[in-house]
């Protein structure tokens, strides 16, 4: 079973910038093309571990993207992929 956490904006630009924010924090992350299930935002989004959300969720306080849709957390197992509101 794989899980991942991911987090969405209506804008590309700020999926990037907050992808960058991360980095510069040490925290690793992946652009990746959302996941169809969410149907949510730009069509971007910034991929993370699970045991990274409290950090992700630091930056995204400390910064306020106005464009922020929310943080998913998406399972597969067998093929099938589950995402839901984290």
């Amino acid at each position: 079973m794989e899980k991942f956490m991911f987090i969405a904006f209506r804008s590309r630009e700020h999926t990037v910038k907050f992808f960058e924010e991360m980095r510069s924090r040490g925290i690793v992350g992946t652009v990746i093309n959302t996941p169809r299930e969410a149907e949510a935002g730009c069509g971007l989004s910034v991929r993370f571990s699970p045991r990274q959300k409290n950090a992700v969720l630091s930056i995204l306080e400390r910064h306020g993207f106005s464009s922020f849709i929310g943080v998913f957390e998406a399972t597969a197992t067998d093929g099938k992929r589950f995402v839901r509101p984290a």
